[in-house]
């Protein structure tokens, strides 16, 4: 029995992965975003958050391969599994986030938690945290 849900557990886990790898390969195919680019929609991070969490698919329809501008305050600031920088801008006051992933690590290594920022990305939508890549700090 133990056997068997050790080899459960690992067969979720490379499903999980693949899943997630199909997701990291997407960084490099998001819109390019520069200090010249023009997001479309500029917005709260609280409030793109609730917007994915009342209705993932309208929400796709109004900000999935856009380029968004999104203010909030960031929560955490790290490397993914695959060492890709990010930030989390507080989405919902106890779990959800905006995701946002970094070209640059010395833009990221230069914020702080806690800091008020404002970022320039592509939003990829929903997956677990609201996805936003190719950020740029505004």
């Amino acid at each position: 029995m133990k056997n068997i849900k050790s080899l459960l557990s690992i067969f979720l886990f490379i499903i999980i992965g693949f899943g997630s790898l199909d997701e990291f390969e997407n960084l490099d195919q998001s819109p390019k975003v520069t200090s010249d680019s023009n997001p479309s929609v500029t917005i709260s991070a609280s409030k793109l958050y609730k917007e994915y969490n009342e209705n993932e698919i309208a929400a796709d329809e109004k900000y999935k391969g856009k380029i968004i501008e999104v203010t909030g305050v960031i929560r955490d600031i790290g490397n993914d599994i695959m060492d890709n920088a990010y930030i989390t801008l507080v989405g919902n006051e106890y779990f959800g986030d905006i995701q946002c992933y970094f070209n640059e690590k010395s833009v990221v290594a230069k914020l702080s938690k806690g800091k008020r920022i404002t970022v320039i990305g592509s939003c990829s939508g929903l997956m677990i945290n609201v996805q936003i890549n190719n950020c740029i700090v505004r």
